[in-house]
């Protein structure tokens, strides 16, 4: 006889999308060690560390340092403003005080995760996206920063995202229902 668990984990398998659009998650094994230990945690600076360093390889085959970009990055995303926790402006203004001397990037965000992801996954170049998760929408990751780079639809239609999760995790799947605020990187023409 099958446990609850068992049969709740089989279920859960089922309720999972079969077919995954967007970015592979080879391209972000790498991060699985870029893992947000301390407390409080400052996932808003290690989810911008990842899309700069992505993005900087991506475009030019360079590998930023790690310590360096979350350093640098942590006082303009986490510690900028004197409250606890990031919110998406905090996310935005540390990548743009970051980006303000690279004319290769822009950096854009939004509200509506569920209309904003799938369209810059389906683009011919996507580009991965700082997505929030909330407690208010009973994200099991509470108030949190993942960088999604994959999509897929279950079969009763429910949309989910492939994560990189700054916890050990370059392949979490969560429900887009329980997100809100994203962040991303825009390539700028004539660069």
């Amino acid at each position: 006889m099958m446990s609850n668990q068992a049969a709740k984990e089989i279920q859960a398998k089922k309720n999972m999308p079969k077919k995954w659009q967007g970015l592979k998650p080879a391209r972000f094994a790498k991060y699985r060690s870029w893992i947000n230990s301390g407390t409080p945690g400052i996932c808003g600076t290690y989810c911008s560390a990842v899309l700069v360093h992505d993005a900087v390889l991506q475009k030019y085959k360079k590998s930023l340092d790690k310590d360096t970009l979350l350093a640098g990055l942590l006082t303009v995303v986490d510690e900028f403003l004197p409250y606890k926790g990031t919110f998406f402006w905090d996310v935005q203004h540390g990548l743009k005080a970051l980006l303000k001397d690279i004319p290769d990037w822009s950096v854009k965000s939004g509200l509506i995760t569920e209309k904003i992801v799938p369209a810059l996954l389906d683009r011919p170049n996507p580009v991965p996206v700082i997505v929030g998760t909330t407690r208010l929408f009973n994200s099991k990751y509470k108030n949190h920063w993942v960088v999604v780079y994959a999509y897929g639809y279950n079969e009763d239609g429910k949309l989910f995202y492939k994560a990189y999760d700054n916890h050990g995790r370059y392949q979490a799947i969560l429900p887009a229902s329980q997100t809100i605020g994203c962040v991303w990187l825009e390539e700028r023409k004539n660069n």
